[in-house]
């Protein structure tokens, strides 16, 4: 009888610790962009990075803030209703997507920009930031 009583006692005691664990985290606020210190790549570098070996282009800069500096050759908007703006560098053909977070972004094509945001890969049509907010 003691036996089931501790047994029960060490089970109640852990579904207690698991939910105010599941709570806590349910809770914690999300980071956000600007509270994240980027590494500071241009459209060219990073472009090149992924072509080259996209394994290690991964290992360096994939789920990572990323600031970078580059030409808006493009602006247009996608499924979801965001904004999209499409980076080069010194090389036509290196771009960088980058989803911004916000809808009213006011750069412009052919301004030089700074964009921070977070890696999420490469494509076809080049490297993907998501959640971008524009850097002064």
């Amino acid at each position: 009888m003691k036996k089931g009583k501790i047994i029960l006692l060490i089970l109640l005691a852990g579904v207690l610790v698991g939910g105010a664990v599941g709570l806590y985290m349910w809770n914690k606020p999300h980071q956000q962009i600007e509270d994240v210190k980027g590494t500071e790549v241009s459209v060219t570098e990073l472009s090149a990075a992924f072509s080259a070996d996209e394994t290690k282009a991964n290992e360096q800069y994939l789920n990572k803030a990323l600031l970078v500096k580059g030409i808006v050759t493009e602006k247009q908007q996608n499924q979801d209703g965001g904004m999209v703006i499409i980076l080069s560098g010194d090389d036509p053909m290196a771009t960088v997507q980058c989803t911004m977070r916000d809808k009213d972004v006011t750069a412009d094509v052919g301004d030089m920009v700074k964009v921070k945001g977070m890696c999420t890969g490469s494509s076809l049509f080049g490297v993907l930031l998501s959640g971008c907010v524009m850097v002064k």
